[in-house]
């Protein structure tokens, strides 16, 4: 049997881990050990590597569902528009160097996404103004971290109420227009000429999503603005009561679309968080792996069209997931492939033993 998650999966697909700096070096290595690409959680997001001092709002996901207005007073201007004047690339820095050192590809996460922009604040920019500050943004970009194979160019771009059109209402598209997709993915293939480029999206899966990932996909790819589909796959155990034929459903839609496949950030809860609070039992941590070895199995099928396979992360105690959800589950859950002091899950074990 193969003794590490890479080997078992080499004949198949890459695999990847989700890193944050402030745990790298506890975490170093059983990820050089078991991955063969790196993408920052966090670091690479705009606000980490242009801080700012504006606050936020008291409810953000409200503001960014566009059902609050919020309008800090910008008070410097000029680093707003050019954003190269306030740089920290220390965490990127820390996972860049340590994925070069180890021979580890780096996903780049992301180049624009609506949940990490001065909140309020980019809203009151002029459409010129917001142009130069991507543009200096992705140059900047490019200039430090060119080496990135694959780039998440503008992440969850889409749409995800079920009425409504394909594209998700955004500080870039009130400012640049309905097209602003197109000079996003541009100015990305102008900046990475040597990287793909992904659309990377959530809740791949559900019909009335997935159609529109694969109509703007289609739109995009008819410009050659894209090379890739990110299918972020955060997942839960209900999963397994409903059955896995509509995953290979929309499998089969997404290879018709010609582009190369990625999952970008597949981790398994052990509850859904719209079912309201419950006890997480061993029953529940044992489902997690049962998730894992299925969808596996159906990334294996797939795997002439998948290039990577990455997880939300590395060990469960420092998963996203802890923070999110009904309070009494927070901290408990169990969702990745390795425990609190980095030995392997049941589910590691079971992706190794099935490979």
């Amino acid at each position: 049997m193969p003794k590490t998650l890479k080997e078992a999966y080499a004949p198949y697909f890459t695999v990847g881990a989700a890193v944050s700096a402030w745990w790298l070096d506890e975490a170093a290595e059983v990820i050089a050990a078991n991955f063969d690409t790196v993408t920052c959680e966090n670091e690479m997001k705009y606000l980490n590597i242009h801080p700012h001092g504006y606050p936020a709002p008291e409810d953000v996901n409200k503001f960014n569902r566009g059902d609050l207005d919020f309008r800090p007073e910008i008070t410097d201007r000029e680093s707003l528009v050019h954003p190269s004047l306030v740089v920290d690339t220390s965490g990127a820095d820390k996972i860049a160097g340590f994925a070069r050192e180890n021979g580890l590809k780096i996903r780049g996460h992301n180049l624009a996404w609506h949940a990490s922009y001065p909140w309020g604040v980019f809203e009151q920019l002029s459409p010129s103004e917001l142009r130069s500050n991507l543009d200096e943004h992705f140059k900047f970009m490019a200039e430090k971290y060119g080496d990135c194979y694959c780039w998440d160019v503008v992440n969850e771009a889409l749409n995800d109420r079920r009425e409504g059109d394909d594209l998700r209402h955004n500080v870039f598209r009130e400012k640049l227009g309905d097209d602003y997709l197109f000079e996003l993915h541009g100015m990305a293939r102008k900046y990475f000429p040597d990287s793909e480029l992904c659309l990377n999206d959530y809740s791949e899966f559900r019909p009335d999503k997935r159609d529109r990932i694969i109509r703007t996909a289609m739109a995009l790819k008819e410009r050659d603005l894209v090379d890739v589909i990110g299918l972020q796959c955060h997942t839960n155990i209900n999963v397994l009561k409903y059955g896995f034929d509509g995953i290979r459903r929309s499998m089969d839609m997404y290879v018709k679309t010609g582009l190369r496949l990625h999952i970008t950030e597949m981790d398994v809860s052990c509850v859904d968080w719209h079912e309201g609070p419950k006890e997480i039992t061993s029953e529940m941590i044992s489902d997690v792996a049962e998730v894992y070895e299925r969808y596996f199995e159906i990334f294996k099928e797939y795997s002439e069209y998948i290039e990577n396979v990455t997880l939300w992360g590395v060990s469960n105690k420092h998963s996203w997931l802890n923070h999110m959800g009904p309070h009494e589950c927070r901290g408990k859950n169990k969702p990745l492939l390795f425990d609190d002091n980095y030995g392997a899950t049941e589910s590691y074990r079971r992706l190794l033993a099935n490979a």
